[in-house]
């Protein structure tokens, strides 16, 4: 079978594989019918993330139908389809016990290497061995087309975790910094928690678009502006109640911590390659309080139930497809935001 494998460092091509094999009894074989190409992809690409080899299969967003399954495999048959979370975790362990299955000891994101995933492969391919599959694994309603479906695994989820952290009320304004399919997955889900306004702060006019659609605000942060003085005009100088951090860089970081009212929250959910300063001396004056991790995956099946009812559209996100052999285009197009090119799927 064919997959997008990474041959070196900014290299990318896509290369025949062995088919993988169920290997123990919770174990389903997935073949992949849809999956994309995410911006932590674009950091492998540039070995951003460490422990992750030449050779390694990319991409951890995808959803399938399942071919084969292991013997204590209950709740799916082959033929179901099915949605697969970003990362996969055993249900056992003492963290996901505590209901933190981000953390999971046994579990690992595709595609990450020896360090991230545990040795998982990637899911931009034919066929993916998905462990823990009754514990993981999301059924996708008949009416529910891949091209929604294959966010719930990882845009959407994370999307509501930074909601979920940031502990919006009714009464809330929320700024979102970073309008990319995680902010706007955030926007969407601060939507369902009955704001009273959200801000979407990007420089993109594309994805303030889109935001403004979602119901949200738009907030132009061009090179020249000021992202921080806009919020708190756009509040009445107080600031935001919960600031989320969507895209992973130290100047957005930055612009939420000081955009966020005195005694509000700041909920980061964005990857950062470089370390980031915090100002400590400072914040600590204001009372601030600071959510950050991985976000859980646990609550798919209630985010695919938002989809499967319609009140939740998701397939804005999706501005361009590929097959498996234009992954390397689809790449370029993704990293370098070419044709207003938000998300990108790859068709195996």
């Amino acid at each position: 079978m064919k997959a997008v494998i990474l041959k070196d460092q900014n290299v990318l091509e896509v290369a025949d594989v062995p088919e993988p094999e169920l290997q123990q009894p919770d174990d389903v074989i997935v073949q992949v019918t849809t999956a994309a190409v995410c911006g932590s992809d674009v950091h492998i690409k540039h070995g951003e993330l460490p422990g992750i080899p030449p050779g390694t299969i990319m991409g951890h967003e995808f959803v399938g139908v399942i071919r084969d399954r292991g013997s204590a495999v209950r709740r799916f048959t082959p033929g179901d389809r099915v949605a697969v979370p970003a990362a996969v975790w055993c249900g056992t362990c003492p963290s996901c016990r505590r209901g933190e299955v981000q953390y999971c000891e046994n579990g690992g994101v595709w595609g990450g290497g020896e360090i991230f995933g545990k040795g998982l492969w990637g899911a931009q391919t034919t066929y993916v061995r998905v462990p823990y599959a009754d514990v993981c694994l999301t059924p996708i309603p008949e009416h529910v087309p891949d091209e929604q479906a294959v966010f719930v695994g990882d845009v959407f989820s994370t999307g509501y975790h930074a909601a979920l952290e940031g502990h919006i009320r009714p009464s809330d304004t929320v700024a979102v910094f970073g309008c990319g399919p995680i902010g706007l997955g955030a926007i969407i889900s601060a939507q369902q928690m009955g704001p009273r306004q959200i801000l979407a702060v990007d420089m993109y006019e594309n994805r303030l678009n889109l935001a403004e659609r979602y119901g949200a605000q738009p907030v132009h942060a061009g090179s020249n502006g000021d992202a921080i003085q806009a919020v708190r005009e756009a509040t009445g100088g107080a600031g935001a109640d919960v600031a989320i951090e969507a895209i992973g860089l130290p100047v957005t970081f930055q612009n939420a911590l000081r955009s966020v009212r005195r005694g509000g929250t700041v909920s980061v959910v964005g990857l950062f390659p470089t370390p980031v300063e915090f100002p400590l001396n400072e914040m600590a004056f204001y009372g601030v309080r600071l959510s950050m991790g991985l976000a859980t995956l646990a609550h798919m099946e209630r985010l695919m139930g938002l989809v499967a009812s319609g009140r939740v559209d998701l397939a804005p996100l999706a501005t361009h497809t590929f097959d498996l052999d234009g992954a390397v285009e689809a790449y370029d197009l993704f990293e370098n935001r070419k044709d207003q090119c938000l998300k990108v799927l790859l068709k195996p």
